[in-house]
């Protein structure tokens, strides 16, 4: 009897190790890909030298580590253990509350006061610094205006400030007395700078609202407050401009349990083997009313990643283009030539700025650390000089080049023809680029 078990578990064994190689070779099973991890390790090359220093033994574990067959099942199948059996979670960026909330560790330190010390020496350094912040937003303003665009401050909540009773016990402990973002809001309104204060509106109505402000497993605000968030901004919109702007008409609030990426994407990150028990919550259905007229304004939108539902929506339908540099590097925008583009890599940076009509910050707690992220800078050197900066604007300009097939053939032509070298060529065609655009902005003005 021990035979047969002995050969039933070597058979059972090889049989595992089998599929496993197959796998890893040949993919027969569509693996559900894990979410957060970083780019996994290429295949080193093998070489008399690699080997000699030990990177090809090294490189090659990890690559082995990194593609073993069934590699995504076995890491989600040991997070699904660890959390069923002992609630830990293998992210050390995401913490279980009160009721499975999931919360992003980066808003507990902020609610906490870690991010502060991380940043100022005290309570009153991080006050100075809002307090000249605020000064350097009041002459952007004024530089806005004098070229006939309007201007409107977002702040968005967190998580922990809108549900603090959900957080984790030594988190609730913890709370910091001192919010930069509520003394943001505080000097906002004592010089009269046009904006609209969600952190606030929240924290009054979650007790009301019919349903959760945050989904169980995100951190961002939940599907069902995106047609309140876009109606409200639409009428402040309004009723800071010239322009006649829609209001949000609610269709439907298509109540699922099939959460929306950004609504499970806590979860998500979590890389577990089965899905976790939540509510049933709204993906809503809303439309833009009809409007008088046709004319519709630009919008600039410099943010985080809070803005990412509201133009995915039809808030961004109430207007003639939109462009999102978030974290004022990364370009979306509703005109396809700029979609996924650094804004370093945007040679049309200046007349983005100068065609919009309506510049809006949307900013969440911790991102008050990084002012706008450099915007203000970035907005002076873009009306003084109409460039970004000198070098951001010549790779822009050779960026442009290379993904034109026929000028980058022209370019490559050209080189061969004067001698020098294609990167030589490049970088003086993109000088060139350069001064005609001044040319013609300075004929334009």
């Amino acid at each position: 009897m021990k035979k047969w078990i002995c050969l039933i578990l070597c058979l059972l064994t090889l049989t595992s190790f089998t599929l496993v190689m197959v796998q890893e070779h040949l993919k027969p099973f569509e693996m559900k890909p894990l979410q957060g991890f970083a780019d996994v390790a290429e295949k080193p090359e093998l070489t008399l030298a690699n080997i000699a220093s030990g990177n090809y033994q090294n490189n090659l574990e990890r690559y082995i580590g990194d593609h073993f067959g069934f590699r995504e099942f076995f890491i989600r199948a040991y997070n699904q253990f660890t959390y069923s059996c002992f609630r830990k979670i293998n992210n050390d960026n995401i913490v279980v509350g009160a009721d499975q909330e999931l919360f992003l560790k980066m808003y507990l330190d902020d609610a906490t006061g870690t991010t502060l010390k991380q940043y100022f020496a005290d309570v009153e350094a991080a006050k100075a610094e809002a307090q000249k912040n605020v000064e350097e937003t009041l002459r952007l303003i004024d530089t806005l205006h004098r070229h006939g665009k309007d201007f409107l401050f977002v702040f968005a909540p967190t998580k922990p400030a809108v549900y603090p009773d959900k957080l984790p016990s030594y988190y609730r402990k913890h709370l910091s007395e001192f919010s930069l973002e509520e003394y943001y809001i505080q000097l906002f309104k004592e010089n009269n700078i046009p904006h609209i204060d969600f952190y606030h509106y929240f924290q009054a109505v979650r007790d009301t609202f019919p349903y959760p402000l945050y989904p169980r497993t995100g951190t961002h605000w939940a599907e069902a407050t995106i047609p309140f968030v876009a109606d409200s901004l639409l009428r402040k919109l309004a009723e800071i401009t010239d322009y006649k702007l829609p209001t949000i008409r609610y269709v439907d609030d298509n109540i699922s349990s099939d959460y929306s990426p950004i609504d499970g994407e806590l979860e998500a990150l979590m890389n577990l083997l089965l899905p976790l028990n939540k509510p049933a919550i709204p993906l809503p259905v809303f439309e833009l009313t009809d409007t008088v007229g046709t004319d519709k304004p630009d919008l600039l939108v410099v943010g985080d990643s809070y803005f990412t539902r509201l133009r995915s929506s039809a808030f961004v339908d109430a207007f003639n283009s939109w462009e999102a540099w978030v974290y004022n590097r990364e370009v979306h925008s509703s005109n396809p030539r700029h979609r996924w583009k650094q804004l370093d890599q945007l040679i049309d940076a200046y007349e983005v700025l100068e065609d919009a009509d309506i510049v809006m910050p949307i900013f969440t707690g911790p991102m008050y650390y990084k002012y706008m992220f450099g915007f203000l800078q970035t907005a002076q050197n873009l009306f003084q000089n109409g460039e970004i900066s000198e070098g951001a604007n010549l790779r822009a300009a050779i960026q442009m080049i290379k993904e034109d097939e026929a000028w980058m053939k022209a370019v490559e032509e050209q080189a061969k023809e004067l001698g020098v070298t294609v990167e030589e060529n490049l970088r003086q065609n993109g000088i060139y680029v350069l001064e005609k655009r001044k040319e013609l902005r300075t004929m334009n003005h």
